[in-house]
Formats: structure tokens, C-alpha cells, sequence
């Protein structure tokens, strides 16, 4: 059986979901491989080079989450036969996903708690 048929056959949502694991796996891939060609202190540098620019591709990915939430649930309750009732649910869990990711990323990502609780036992 071809994968485009198995996956043409998959609901719009797990679809999503494998085409994300896919990419995960690529990029441990090519992870994995910069690590056996590269210094490791040369990919840290680099790494750190890179992160305005990422910084920069988060916003813009959450930006575009959190303008187009109310398009993306509409596009999920048609492919998955949702009520009113489950459409109107999940457009208004719009603030609370946009402050759970603002809170990831300013939490986790910038290392605002990391460095609180290194302040606090170093101090």
C-alpha cells in the first residue's frame, strides 16, 4: 500500500500530527549528523548566532496561531463534525492558549525562570 494512500485516508488533525513527528525526527536526524562533522562548541556559537532570528520565527508562529485561532477551529470542527456548542468552546480557549504559549515562552524558552531560581540559590 502507498503512504499517500494510507495518509490521504487519515483525519485532517492526525495528519497534522504525523507530519509534525516526521519533522521532529528530520531534524534530531540532522542534529544528530551536525554533531559528528562539527565541533560542538562551533555549534553552540552558532546556535547562539541564530537566536534573534529564531526568536524572531516564534513570535511570528505564535502571532499567526493566535490571529488565525478562530479560522483553525472552524477548519477542525468541519473535518471533525463538531457542534456549535464544541465550535464556540474551542474558539474561546483562544486567550487561554495564547497565554499558555506567552507563558512557555517567556518562562522556558527566554530563560526567565531559569534564571530567577539560579538567582535565588546562588544568592
Amino acid at each position: 500500500m502507498k503512504i499517500s494512500l494510507y495518509f490521504s485516508r487519515l483525519p485532517p488533525l492526525w495528519f497534522a500530527m504525523a507530519v509534525l513527528a516526521m519533522l521532529f525526527i528530520l531534524v534530531g536526524i540532522g542534529m544528530a549528523t551536525w554533531q559528528l562533522f562539527e565541533d560542538p562548541v562551533m555549534i553552540h556559537d552558532r546556535l547562539y548566532a541564530t537566536k534573534p532570528y529564531l526568536l524572531g520565527w516564534r513570535m511570528l508562529l505564535l502571532t499567526l496561531l493566535i490571529a488565525f485561532w478562530p479560522n483553525l477551529m472552524a477548519w477542525f470542527g468541519r473535518c471533525n463534525g463538531w457542534d456549535t456548542a464544541k465550535l464556540d468552546l474551542a474558539i474561546g480557549w483562544r486567550s487561554r492558549a495564547a497565554l499558555w504559549l506567552m507563558v512557555i515562552e517567556v518562562g522556558l524558552i527566554q530563560g526567565v525562570i531559569g534564571g530567577f531560581l539560579r538567582n535565588i540559590f546562588q544568592g
